[in-house]
């Protein structure tokens, strides 16, 4: 089955799935639940309930979204109002962060109920009534892990690049492009995304918390709490001065430089996933990503890159890896045989005039086959790479 029916079959299927019109459309609204794993955990009640109280008292509900932060007034002395009895929602004083207006956020909900919960999910984990049907997989925003960012791996995404998958989607996916909504309502929907990402990562970090450190008895310690909420929303403004810039200047595609990419192909072991003739191999065995699910190196004659096929985004997938998966970075340089950070950087890019040529044509070019199968006979010969 091509992309382009698998697509059209997953746009079917949801419309039929939320009862009408086609492409992303309306399902119906829900609270915020725990997640199932949480659920089927062995944690005592007692700290089920607080961690359900403590995602309500920072990221509020559906209908009355929240992005909360510990009020840094009351951190330097200000004294907490008086915990009610039996609850936890007045230990920790908070004001809503700087530039995620409530209203704005109720706004967000509603275009993401709209447009995306149908299969994303009312809470962001991918499970909306047509997840079932498409591969890949809707993505579950809960872990706070996004693939395609043009930050370094590990990092939140920055702001343009929500945007950037909301306007033209992710080829070679379901994930359709939002051309037609308002500037508003994007920003609202990626203010309410990080509501959903946020909300889902304190949610593990207070399942840890209580399965690694806390005895039954034990209540949750406020200020690390506080500390969880805070490295989550500072690792999101971190982002946006974390821009992956290339060192060196994206030189003249040329045959020499195609050329030195395909060696590079084979010399950085990129051979290993993608194969020789860089066709990926769903037998290849390179493990799970972080949402669970079987890791299939990509087909790039096909030229599906969901990232993006920009020159810069498929350095930036090289240099930082893809979040979340087993893709990993090639930044760094071989010190072994004195390779320079701008070497290193040359010879990526390299690497997306190889991969470029590689689209361009459907397969590997007879020329660069020839170099990659000449330098893998040279590695395995005892050449060093």
């Amino acid at each position: 089955m091509s992309v382009r029916t698998s697509h059209l079959l997953a746009v079917g299927l949801l419309s039929l799935a939320v009862g009408g019109g086609t492409g992303c459309s309306r399902v119906a609204d829900t609270s915020y639940a725990l997640r199932a794993d949480t659920e089927k955990l062995d944690l005592p009640a007692k700290h089920k309930a607080q961690i359900a109280e403590y995602l309500a008292m920072f990221h509020g509900t559906p209908a009355n979204p929240r992005m909360a932060l510990p009020d840094p007034a009351a951190e330097s002395g200000a004294e907490a109002p008086a915990a009610k009895a039996g609850a936890v929602a007045a230990a920790i004083p908070r004001i809503d962060k700087p530039g995620y207006d409530r209203l704005h956020l109720r706004r967000g909900h509603e275009a993401y109920m709209n447009q995306c919960a149908g299969c994303h999910g009312p809470t962001g984990d991918g499970k909306g009534p047509a997840g079932p049907y498409l591969n890949p997989p809707p993505r579950d925003y809960r872990n706070g892990v996004f693939k395609f960012t043009s930050t370094p791996r590990g990092s939140k995404p920055r702001r343009e690049d929500l945007r950037r998958i909301l306007k033209y989607g992710a080829k070679g996916t379901s994930m359709p492009a939002f051309r037609f909504l308002s500037d508003e309502d994007t920003e609202a929907v990626i203010d309410y995304v990080q509501v959903l990402a946020s909300r889902g990562q304190l949610e593990i970090d207070l399942i840890r918390e209580a399965t690694d450190e806390l005895s039954e008895d034990d209540d949750f310690d406020p200020e690390t709490v506080a500390d969880f909420v805070q490295e989550i929303s500072d690792s999101w403004d971190r982002a946006e001065s974390e821009l992956v810039r290339p060192i060196t200047v994206n030189p003249p595609r040329t045959p020499e430089t195609i050329h030195a990419g395909a060696v590079a192909f084979a010399e950085l072991y990129c051979v290993k996933c993608h194969g020789p003739n860089a066709r990926g191999s769903k037998s290849a065995d390179v493990g799970q990503d972080i949402w669970g699910r079987t890791a299939y190196p990509a087909n790039l004659a096909m030229g599906m890159l969901h990232g993006g096929r920009r020159p810069i985004d498929i350095y930036r997938r090289i240099y930082s890896g893809i979040n979340g998966t087993p893709m990993p970075s090639s930044k760094d340089p071989n010190t072994a045989i004195g390779e320079t950070p701008e070497q290193r950087s040359d010879r990526i890019w390299n690497l997306v005039h190889f991969i470029t040529a590689v689209i361009e044509n459907n397969e590997v070019p007879d020329d660069a086959q020839r170099a990659i199968d000449d330098t893998l006979r040279a590695v395995a010969g005892g050449a060093t790479p």
